[in-house]
């Protein structure tokens, strides 16, 4: 990936596989992994080795979900030792989660995603802790299934409190959708609608709303269709990407990537000024049972900018590995956000953890490590990266989340 954020490919592509084929696409502004350059005052601190907070946190407050995607990874038998905390039972309790945020803020917090291991709009009290979070100071983020966004209460909600939000698409017809999701909400007929509305509606000046979509066996022919149904919803864009949660990576797609990329390729003809067409890259290998190293770095950096918290209440290192024991920062909701970031738990995991372990190996965080590697080593010059930057992108899109 280069400085601008565009993908490249990698060296295992082929004329046979069809992987060499698939379009060059520029990442929406909101998903560029350079963002971090951003962030001079950290980047000085990280350089120097002094210490610094977490200014952006992925939080899961439920581990229930009201679908049921068959590309789940917290439901896949393939990851079932990848995340061995996990429990659709977990939950946390309204007046915890807001203390939780308002603790983030006090110290260094700028924004928060809700994320996780279930849909965190269905949580009875997700409006109040959002705008107890916004309140404190914090942009919020959003990743649903977008089942609940034409509810008023979750509408006005978003509306006034959200900086982004980003919806699990996953297919172009709504027979597809429910094959995938099991949904029984006739969600996917809400996206036209329901998007646009909260895109109008929206109090935030940068204000985003968009899709995703997991390529998958069953769905890969639907990826034209499902462009243009995210164009007509009124978002502001669509990002494609395989299904890599089953332990398979992309090789569920492998032999229909010559028919992808072509479909890709139209797709990524529709974007206009208004609506992108974004692919952040489908070479992804798989998070599990993999003996391949990805990545030039060797320690996790990016941890020390962006934390986890899962509906466990634990804070862990990133998403990628929280609901996972060996992972395991320390409980945040029990003992306090403060407590366990300066109290010990976090530096005795660091200092544990000194380098990539088996479960890291296939980092979905490989574009900010690579990058923060080059910077602690030297091998890139902090004032003159962040004077390219600076040159390059004047303003960055969401930068806290970093």
């Amino acid at each position: 990936m280069n400085s601008s954020g565009e993908t490249t490919r990698g060296n295992t592509g082929t004329a046979e596989n069809g992987r060499d084929l698939l379009p060059l696409v520029n990442l929406d502004q909101a998903h560029s992994p350079q963002k971090v350059m951003a962030h001079g005052d950290l980047l000085r601190k990280f350089v120097a080795g002094e210490e610094f907070k977490p200014i952006h946190m992925r939080i899961g407050i439920m581990g229930a979900c009201n679908m049921r995607c068959n590309f789940c990874n917290f439901h896949s038998p393939n990851e079932e030792q990848f995340y061995d905390l996990f429990s659709f039972k977990d939950s946390l309790a309204t007046g915890k989660a807001v203390t939780l945020l308002t603790e983030f803020a006090a110290n260094d917090g700028r924004a928060v995603t809700f994320c996780g291991s279930g849909e965190c709009t269905i949580h009875p009290g997700y409006a109040e802790i959002c705008r107890a979070g916004h309140d404190a100071g914090l942009r919020i983020g959003l990743i649903t299934n977008g089942s609940r966004l034409g509810r008023p209460a979750i509408a006005e909600c978003v509306a006034a409190t959200h900086t982004w939000v980003r919806i699990g698409l996953n297919a172009g017809t709504e027979a597809t959708f429910n094959s995938i999701t099991r949904d029984r909400e006739h969600t996917f007929a809400s996206f036209i609608g329901a998007v646009g509305r909260l895109r109008e509606a929206a109090v935030a000046p940068d204000f985003r709303i968009g899709f995703n979509y997991v390529i998958t066996a069953q769905n890969y022919r639907e990826i034209l269709e499902a462009a243009r149904v995210a164009r007509e919803s009124g978002a502001h864009y669509v990002r494609f990407e395989p299904e890599f949660y089953s332990a398979l990576g992309h090789e569920t797609i492998e032999t229909v990537m010559s028919e992808v990329a072509e479909s890709l390729t139209e797709a990524a003809a529709l974007s206009t000024d208004a609506f992108e067409v974004s692919i952040p890259k489908l070479d992804r290998g798989p998070m599990d049972q993999v003996e391949t190293v990805e990545g030039d770095f060797e320690r996790c950096h990016y941890s020390r900018f962006v934390t986890a918290v899962g509906a466990d209440g634990n804070l862990y290192p990133c998403p990628q590995v929280h609901l996972n024991s060996r992972y395991l920062i320390g409980n945040v909701v029990e003992q306090g956000y403060e407590e366990v970031l300066d109290g010990g738990p976090r530096a005795a995991w660091e200092a544990s953890n000194p380098r990539r372990t088996d479960l890291c190996k296939s980092c979905f965080y490989r574009p900010q490590n690579e990058l923060l590697e080059l910077l602690h080593r030297g091998q890139v010059k902090l004032d003159e990266a962040l004077g390219a930057y600076a040159l390059e992108v004047p303003s960055t899109l969401h930068a806290d989340f970093i």
